[in-house]
């Protein structure tokens, strides 16, 4: 899995701390300890089921978003490579709608969009991707096709999503997560409010 897993935990783990507290952290994060960077990723899928099952218990829905779009946030900000390449897409047009229409018409490898007024919607196709996968997160490429994950560790998309559009429109968006493959979708679809 590599050192990138214990990263990811890690801030999973501050993230809880910072909204939920450190009695939250430690139930949350039970286990964690014994993943590292040479742990299998399905055991490190397990344990993330677990974690959110975990979460779910202990936390309510508002903060326990607010925790996994913070890992989101943090995600997307340590992998810039996709925001900075659709951000100079973005200035190869005059117009919002022309460069919306561009990326609708040749959307980057295992994304699609469609747009309805002001709402696009933003769909992540991991299993059509050049490397087919079940989640393009790392903790989660490990999860059997039989189990699911709640739509709680989606959130960290939203906030990974929420990152890319603000990058691109150069102001803050509102995201929703409508559909996601590790909850038993086809793909994951998140409505961009513009």
């Amino acid at each position: 899995m590599g050192q990138n897993t214990v990263h990811q935990i890690h801030e999973l783990a501050e993230n809880v701390e910072r909204l939920a507290g450190m009695e939250v952290r430690q139930k949350v994060m039970e286990g964690s300890d014994k993943i590292t960077a040479s742990t299998k990723p399905e055991k490190v899928a397990a344990w993330v089921q677990g974690a959110m099952e975990r979460l779910e218990a202990l936390v309510g829905e508002p903060t326990r978003s607010q925790i996994l779009v913070n890992c989101g946030h943090n995600c997307a900000r340590a992998n810039r490579a996709p925001l900075e390449r659709a951000k100079a897409r973005r200035k190869e047009f005059q117009t919002l709608d022309e460069f919306l229409q561009a990326e609708l018409d040749k959307p980057p490898a295992g994304m699609r969009f469609q747009r309805e007024g002001d709402t696009l919607y933003h769909y992540y196709t991991p299993r059509a991707f050049t490397h087919p996968m079940r989640c393009y997160c790392s903790l989660l490429r490990g999860l059997p096709a039989e189990e699911t994950v709640s739509l709680t560790y989606c959130q960290c998309s939203r906030g990974f999503v929420e990152e890319y559009w603000e990058a691109v429109l150069g102001r803050p968006v509102r995201v929703e997560v409508l559909e996601s493959c590790v909850a038993g979708a086809e793909e994951c679809k998140f409505a961009v409010h513009l």
